[in-house]
């Protein structure tokens, strides 16, 4: 009887055992699927942040590119273009007048100023807030900057003020 005991309880740890092992086992599985699923979020996340700043800086190039041809457009004609259609049509081209962004919208032109004039005047601004909340911004003096709408508002209203003493 002693002997039957023994293997009664033999199988009884044996099966204790088991259970713990089948217990870790399944922990390190759901651990190594919740860490990939970190991971991927992570990587998800970085592909997402690294696309918004391409386009960024797509919209930016635009500016930038416009900027030089507004220069341009300068030396040719001892002005700089009194309105929009007038510079696109020196440009040739309305794919640069607008953000690269799906959400993105057309570049508002500011007329009526000259190389002479302060470097901080507001010269194209996108019309929406579409990088994170802020607008590109290109100045005067070929500076491009992203501005809050609020901020955006504050430097546009001083270049009017600005183009109205002049």
């Amino acid at each position: 009887m002693s002997n039957t005991r023994r293997d009664h309880g033999g199988r009884i740890i044996d099966v204790m055992a088991i259970a713990i092992v089948l217990v870790l086992v399944g922990m390190f599985i759901w651990w190594v699927i919740k860490s990939w699923g970190q991971a991927g979020q992570q990587y998800t996340d970085a592909m997402i942040k690294t696309a918004d700043k391409a386009t960024d800086l797509t919209c930016q190039s635009y500016m930038q590119e416009i900027f030089k041809n507004l220069y341009a457009y300068a030396v040719s004609n001892e002005r700089f273009p009194e309105s929009q259609s007038e510079l696109t049509q020196f440009i040739g081209s309305t794919k640069q007048f607008h953000c690269p962004d799906p959400n993105g919208s057309q570049y508002v032109y500011v007329p009526g100023q000259s190389g002479d004039m302060s470097s901080s005047n507001v010269l194209l601004y996108e019309s929406k807030p579409v990088h994170d909340g802020k607008c590109n911004v290109l100045f005067l003096g070929g500076q491009i900057e992203q501005l809050t709408p609020e901020e955006l508002k504050r430097a546009a209203d001083a270049t009017a003020a600005r183009l109205r003493r002049r």
